[in-house]
């Protein structure tokens, strides 16, 4: 099937070479400038390509492997960041990405929130420092990774926090807040904010958000507007659900706990979606073809991985 190209803020950028003394030592420097942001960045490091988040620019270390991604995001209707936009959860911990600190920053006038985790890579124990302001109607983010304890990586850290501004401007909300994927059956969908009824999307219902300590709940057709969940019968308990997030910059793991979850009465006693729990239910009409009944695949939290 077909998937909706992911949509990308593109900001056109001019980069000027500077030279900045840091900590007694001279960075030398190139600068971003886009519409709304800009910032000072070591020469040494390389832009590359992004994935499928909506980033603004990305940046290695070929030197250190240290990679640095500027995030914007429209936030959706009704979205209300975690206290300090820190991730805090036992699913989280347990899959290698550890809580360390937070504390507040001054992005030139623009409050911000710094939060650094301990991630694990490939076998590898990795500093994951998390910067976040909210403005314009947007969740900007610095997601930067690098080695644990290089004095190096945090000063060319320091570089991008201490020169980046945000300027005034309006965002345009495309309304996809991530992608959700269901590995066995080899299907990847958008997630909509607004309306079930899009194409190659589902529905993100009002709910929890990933990363909330509650049930995500995710709505999708059984056989129309590209029928998304036309297979969702066939997924097993242990099946993974997976959602990436570009909200939280974050991959959300789940595992089917049970499926066939059938709810007749669902025009009078609506699905709720209960705090408490990091949860996903995925919900379609039922029998296929009518709606009769909600069919239910109830999933919970296993891990979280970087985006």
């Amino acid at each position: 099937m077909k998937i909706k190209s992911f949509y990308l803020i593109v900001i056109p950028c001019v980069f000027i070479i500077l030279a900045v003394v840091f900590a007694g030592e001279k960075i030398e420097t190139n600068q971003y400038n886009g519409s709304d942001i800009s910032f000072d960045y070591p020469q040494s490091w390389q832009i590359i390509n992004g994935t499928s988040t909506p980033e603004i620019v990305v940046f290695t270390d070929p030197k250190s492997g240290s990679n640095l991604t500027v995030n914007k995001q429209a936030i959706p209707a009704g979205y209300t960041p975690p206290e300090n936009f820190t991730l805090k959860s036992s699913a989280a911990e347990q899959s290698g990405f550890k809580f360390v600190s937070h504390s507040v920053v001054d992005l030139n006038g623009t409050e911000a929130h710094e939060n650094v985790y301990q991630i694990t890579q490939n076998g590898t124990s990795l500093k994951r420092t998390e910067i976040w302001a909210e403005k314009n109607g947007a969740l900007y983010s610095i997601i930067f990774t690098s080695p644990t304890n290089s004095s190096e990586s945090s000063k060319q850290l320091d570089v991008v926090a201490k020169s980046m501004s945000i300027k005034n401007s309006t965002t345009e909300n495309t309304n996809i807040i991530g992608t959700l994927s269901l590995p066995t059956l080899g299907k990847t969908w958008n997630i909509h904010t607004e309306t079930v009824n899009a194409y190659n999307d589902v529905y993100h219902s009002p709910s929890f958000y990933p990363g909330e300590n509650g049930t995500v709940g995710i709505y999708g057709h059984h056989t129309k507007y590209s029928a998304p969940f036309d297979e969702i019968d066939q997924l097993k308990v242990g099946d993974q659900v997976i959602i990436n997030d570009f909200i939280t910059q974050k991959k959300y793991i789940y595992q089917v706990t049970s499926n066939g979850d059938i709810k007749w009465d669902y025009e009078t006693n609506p699905v709720q979606f209960l705090a408490g729990n990091a949860e996903l239910t995925l919900i379609t009409c039922y029998p296929k073809g009518y709606s009769e009944a909600a069919y239910m695949t109830h999933t919970q939290l296993v891990g979280v991985e970087p985006l």
